[in-house]
């Protein structure tokens, strides 16, 4: 956090005059490096204690500067170079916690986590101080181990056209194709350092994009430019901005403006937009000359301020609070902290009220993944729940902040420090990937555990009152589409089986794209081997009787309620006559079966009659066997009851999924005549073969 750090983390920068004094001809001087140290101007610091180091021969002045150019790199933000110099401080000065502290601190930034986790427990062997703070950053490197692999909705992608390899951060959307944000790149309004850093001040820059309307993440952004060199932009740090909702009034971070070094703070001011000029800045009554204000962000109705500041009053370094307007909207009243739920007792800054009330800020208070972390919490004044880490791709181990939010609430800007960048801090474009949620299972037979083609799942869900139904392909497979934020019934169903129980599925809460799971099993009706009785016939007859009339009709009623049932009508005698004679009697008692359920609408494909005769496979009296030379002294056995039993048709399943076949339409070549015989005479009927009957028959 570099320049950023004066002009919004640090706030308490400019100590001195603006005209640094010379460190050339104090280079490597103990004396210099104290100075410079005094002023907070770590950059000139840290080159005068490294040249020390590297030649005292005083054991004093070789600690005091290893320990003190670790620490200017840590406040550069050079994470790298801190790891490096924490790591030869603790070997000149190993008594030291503090170093062994700020070295676990160094790696947990540097992404190094289990290293971090080792280091912060040699720490507690060493001291007790630092314990609750020590265990908050243990716990934030367990989490970004834990969370490394979570799914996010989140792509992130650096801007190069904005970035430089100096600092660019905490873009503010002005109007439909703006962008203002802060930088320290060369070329700006002062000629002169900062010691801080050694970069330039930081200055207000303005860039126009265009997006393209056929793939709205594909964004081209021309050369940014200054704001203007008199009014917003001065000779120290200038930046951090918000806009009021017409874009007419901007709240601006400016630190010791004007060359006015009496507090060395930094402070709020207002600019009103008057054509395409801003008015002279104007400081906002409750930020003054005694403590830093900066980071503002305005709500959608402008009521409302949210800051960051160390004001008398805050729990830590720098607290978010916020101010309304009062007396009818003239004036702004007095700041109230957010209280301990956001605030904590290191730095919580970089503020931003969304349209919806969500607040998102930067912290190094709150367990993290690296040194500041994105967070967001839903409330108001000071009630607020529990701050939420973004996790990554938006966190990283390094400083991630300033993030800002466009109209669709799904795509926007915020800075980092990550590895990978252009320069020290970069601006980042992040988008979500849309939210894809399906559902997919298997549906199975229940007793053989096969999977079951052309099963039928339907859906109803809470957002209509629609039925959705999808058919399972032939490994038994089904999947679809649901819709967020909806609560789902489904159940499983196919033709010869009873249907499912009411399953429950919720893309409600969900946050990421997910595949639910829903398996279903089902069983059988039980039809594959039903018996169907009371299908009886008088003596030698074939007819339908009455009380087999209404056996047939109950038969109807099942095939019409299961239209992919194919059956077979069975038929048979008593073992009274011969069994040649038998079989053919059975025959026309099937047929006549068949001929009754065809005239009462039932198709003829999906019936099937077969006589079987006196066969004593499927005799209900098996002790009538009438057949050899006993035949008529074995058939006196059975009562007429019995042989009543015999004169019978059954019902067997054939096909539980019989489909119709398509017609096939042939036409003949144009030169074929027709074949057989001519149209309009039907074929004579076959003749019965006639027979001799010489006793009852069965």
């Amino acid at each position: 956090m570099n320049k950023r750090h004066l002009l919004l983390l640090s706030f308490s920068l400019l100590i001195g005059g603006i005209l640094m004094l010379s460190s050339c001809a104090k280079k490597g001087s103990i004396a210099a490096a104290r100075e410079h140290m005094t002023k907070k101007e770590y950059g000139f610091a840290n080159e005068n204690y490294r040249k020390v180091y590297s030649s005292t021969k005083k054991k004093d002045e070789r600690i005091e500067s290893a320990n003190n150019a670790a620490f200017c790199y840590w406040k550069m933000n050079d994470m790298k170079n801190a790891e490096s110099w924490y790591r030869k401080a603790i070997k000149v000065d190993p008594k030291n916690p503090e170093n062994q502290y700020m070295l676990a601190k160094t790696l947990k930034n540097n992404g190094k986590y289990d290293e971090a986790i080792i280091e912060f427990k040699n720490y507690l062997k060493l001291s007790n101080e630092k314990a609750t703070e020590t265990q908050r950053l243990i716990d934030g490197c367990q989490n970004a181990l834990k969370w490394k692999n979570d799914k996010t909705r989140y792509l992130v992608e650096n801007v190069k056209g904005l970035n430089t390899r100096w600092e660019d951060f905490a873009p503010q959307f002005f109007k439909k194709d703006q962008l203002y944000f802060t930088s320290d790149r060369e070329k700006g309004v002062s000629s002169t350092s900062y010691g801080w850093t050694t970069n330039s001040y930081t200055d207000l820059y303005t860039v126009t994009f265009k997006v393209d309307k056929k793939n709205p993440n594909n964004i081209t952004y021309q050369l940014p430019t200054l704001v203007d060199k008199d009014k917003l932009n001065g000779k120290l740090n200038d930046g951090v901005v918000c806009f009021d909702s017409r874009f007419a009034t901007i709240y601006i971070t400016k630190c010791n403006y004007d060359n006015n070094m009496k507090g060395n703070f930094c402070r709020l001011y207002t600019s009103q937009l008057s054509g395409s000029e801003w008015s002279e800045p104007e400081p906002l009554p409750f930020s003054t000359d005694s403590f830093n204000c900066g980071q503002p962000s305005l709500s959608k109705d402008g009521s409302t301020l949210y800051f960051s500041s160390d004001m008398p009053g805050s729990i830590g370094g720098k607290d978010i609070w916020m101010v309304t307007k009062s007396g009818r909207g003239k004036t702004w009243g007095d700041p109230i902290n957010l209280g301990p739920v956001i605030n904590t007792e290191d730095d919580d800054m970089f503020p931003t009220i969304t349209d919806d009330g969500t607040l998102y800020f930067a912290s190094n208070g709150h367990v993290g993944l690296g040194g500041t972390d994105i967070y967001m919490s839903k409330g108001n004044a000071t009630d607020w729940s529990d701050p939420i880490n973004m996790k990554s791709p938006i966190n990283s181990h390094g400083d991630d902040f300033a993030i800002i939010f466009g109209k669709d609430k799904e795509s926007g800007y915020f800075s980092s420090n990550r590895e990978g960048g252009k320069g020290q801090d970069d601006i980042y474009r992040f988008h979500m990937t849309p939210l894809v949620f399906t559902l997919s299972g298997v549906v199975k037979n229940a007793i053989t555990k096969e999977n079951m083609p052309n099963a039928l799942v339907t859906l109803t869900s809470s957002s209509d009152t629609g039925k959705i139904v999808i058919k399972t392909d032939g490994a038994g497979s089904y999947k679809v589409v649901l819709k967020s934020k909806t609560d789902y019934e489904l159940f499983a169903s196919r033709a010869m089986f009873y249907d499912s129980k009411m399953e429950e599925q919720t893309t409600r809460g969900l946050e990421v794209s997910t595949d639910l799971i829903q398996n279903f099993e089902l069983n059988s009706l039980g039809l594959e081997t039903f018996t169907l009785r009371g299908i009886l016939y008088d003596l030698d007859k074939a007819n339908i009787r009455p009380d087999a009339a209404k056996v047939l009709d109950s038969l109807i009623t099942v095939l019409n309620k299961y239209p992919t049932l194919k059956i077979e009508l069975g038929s048979h005698t008593d073992c009274r006559a011969d069994s040649i004679y038998n079989i053919g009697l059975s025959q026309r008692r099937a047929d006549s079966a068949v001929a009754y359920l065809v005239k009462n609408g039932i198709d003829t494909l999906r019936l099937v009659s077969r006589g079987y005769g006196e066969n004593v496979k499927d005799s209900l009296a098996l002790h009538c066997n009438c057949e050899g030379p006993n035949e008529r002294q074995e058939g006196l056995k059975c009562t007429e009851d019995e042989h009543q039993l015999n004169r019978r048709t059954t019902v067997k399943v054939l096909d539980v999924y019989w489909e119709k076949p398509r017609p096939v339409q042939l036409t003949p070549p144009a030169n074929q005549k027709p074949q057989g015989r001519p149209t309009g005479r039907p074929a004579p009927a076959p003749r019965p073969t006639p027979g001799v009957r010489t006793q009852p028959r069965g």
